[in-house]
């Protein structure tokens, strides 16, 4: 059921990044990885990587802007993609807040667990 599914994933922590590739590996998806956000928005947005996508995780707190700028920008170029997760250590109420009015369907704060952080992917996914 997950054969040939793609998840992108945004992050700078590359121990993190490592973790979710093996975890929705095992779970037959298939991960690509940014760490910078500008690389994220060049593949994602004007390389159309979005349009084979199926979701989107995506932290906050990358090293070239906040990951809220590149949720903003796939919603203006792509307003019917596929469905983020915001994945991030701001963890404020008003954090949540603004994410999810941003478009995202989810917001998990680190951190983190894994295999319930799977199973909302798998579930947004497969709907």
């Amino acid at each position: 059921m997950t054969q040939g599914k793609i998840i992108i994933i945004v992050d700078d922590d590359t121990d993190l990044l490592k973790r979710l590739v093996i975890a929705f590996e095992e779970e037959s998806y298939e991960v690509k990885t940014y760490s910078r956000g500008t690389e994220a928005i060049r593949d994602l947005v004007e390389k159309n990587a979005l349009a084979s996508a199926d979701l989107v995780i995506l932290d906050r707190l990358l090293p070239d802007m906040d990951g809220l700028e590149i949720l903003k920008t796939i919603e203006k170029t792509h307003p019917s993609h596929c469905p983020v997760i915001f994945l991030s250590m701001l963890s404020s109420e008003k954090d949540l807040i603004q994410g999810l009015k941003e478009g995202a369907i989810d917001y998990v704060t680190k951190p983190f667990n894994l295999d319930l952080l799977v199973l909302k992917a798998k579930r947004l996914i497969n709907k």
